[in-house]
């Protein structure tokens, strides 16, 4: 890798020996603060692909936003257009049915005198191993039912080593399937506001790049201040090229006139499941590149907004997950559980701000690690 990492007590002085070894227009990849009040700093030099030996013709050369007129077409996150009712995601999963189903059959178990229900719940607790990972899982954010499946698969791992067993669980009631770099598969990063999609863009190219693969960069996340000089920072230090992308024919043009060999990274702007003008912009853009949709989503929240929202992204294509601030987040069992119960699978896990090596593939030994950690923090590196 061509890049450097500088270290001082403040980010002004990691700055300036940056500036010092690098020059003065050297780009700032990411930095970090250390638990020691430390400020540790990744730079390279402008222009510099980040992986040495790799890069094609690229050399930089991005596409410009064009000055036409363009046809209308469906916008993405506008914020408009949002209606009470949730077209393609199913009356099934409508929280006032449900809450008002549950309440029937609480009404009628209790006219009964039967309680065998909620007595068979509590005996779950008997289980040795069921209680030590509901004392552990339940404060991370996992659901009952998660915790429940994974200690039933847990009791088959043939181990009494806790992390091994939990692991096994894992293996056993999550689906894991990373992404492999490919030109025949677009990949379309979609998600809410801040969820991390256009560095986890360039951090699956940078993967791509360190697997001897290359990949491209499209984005409609042109109005958003700082996006376009963000996504072309990331560019030029892979040594790749980049399109902001005004509408699905912009898309189409490009593809007829450039037949990109590499694969296509799509970063789009926050888009919401429940606005019917996203979820057309969305679909507009998946068909005309033939893109797998991937939600990036953060690790922590409110558990039961992150069930909504995977299960409303998996209704419109979603099948895979990104998670990222793994690092940063004392609880991820909010995303865990909304992969759980929507049926999607992880693909990675976000634990470093640094587009180099801050993107893991997610697989069910680190997180048992993870989870049985106390502390957030980066740990693929020190297991």
């Amino acid at each position: 890798m061509s890049y450097q990492t500088f270290t001082a007590s403040t980010v002004e002085d990691a700055k300036r020996a940056m500036r010092q070894a690098l020059g003065d227009d050297a780009v700032i990849l990411a930095t970090r603060r250390h638990s020691d009040g430390t400020v540790e700093l990744r730079g390279i030099q402008k222009g510099k692909p980040l992986f040495k030996g790799e890069g094609g013709s690229g050399g930089g050369l991005f596409g410009q936003t064009r000055e036409r007129t363009a046809p209308e077409a469906p916008s993405l996150g506008g914020g408009h257009d949002v209606r009470n009712e949730h077209p393609n995601f199913g009356d099934e999963r409508d929280m006032a049915g449900r809450a008002e189903s549950s309440a029937g059959r609480n009404a009628m178990t209790n006219l009964r005198g039967d309680f065998s229900r909620k007595l068979d719940r509590n005996a779950e607790f008997s289980d040795p191993l069921h209680q030590r990972l509901h004392s552990v899982l339940s404060p991370q954010g996992l659901t009952p039912p998660l915790i429940a499946a994974l200690a039933e698969e847990a009791h088959h791992a043939g181990t009494s080593d806790e992390t091994q067993m939990l692991a096994f669980g894992l293996e056993r009631t999550l689906k894991f399937a990373p992404t492999q770099p490919s030109p025949d598969q677009p990949i379309m990063l979609v998600g809410q506001t801040g969820a991390g999609k256009t560095s986890s863009a360039a951090k699956l190219a940078a993967r791509a790049a360190g697997m001897g693969g290359r990949a491209i960069f499209m984005s409609a996340d042109v109005g958003r201040a700082g996006a376009i000089e963000q996504m072309t920072t990331y560019a030029e230090a892979l040594d790749t090229r980049f399109w902001p992308i005004e509408d699905p024919e912009h898309v189409a043009e490009i593809l007829r006139n450039e037949r990109p060999r590499e694969q296509i990274i799509f970063d789009t702007p926050g888009v919401s499941p429940y606005a019917s003008a996203d979820v057309a912009a969305v679909r507009a853009f998946r068909e005309v590149l033939g893109a797998e949709p991937i939600l990036v989503i953060p690790a922590s929240g409110d558990v039961n907004e992150h069930m909504d929202w995977v299960r409303a992204f998996a209704d419109i294509g979603v099948r895979r997950v990104i998670v990222t601030k793994f690092d940063t987040s004392r609880r991820v069992g909010a995303a865990l559980s909304g992969a759980y119960h929507a049926g999607v699978a992880l693909a990675h896990l976000s634990e470093a701000p640094f587009i180099a090596d801050g993107l893991i593939d997610a697989e069910p030994e680190y997180l048992a690690y993870r989870l049985l950690l106390d502390q957030p923090g980066r740990i693929a590196a020190r297991r």
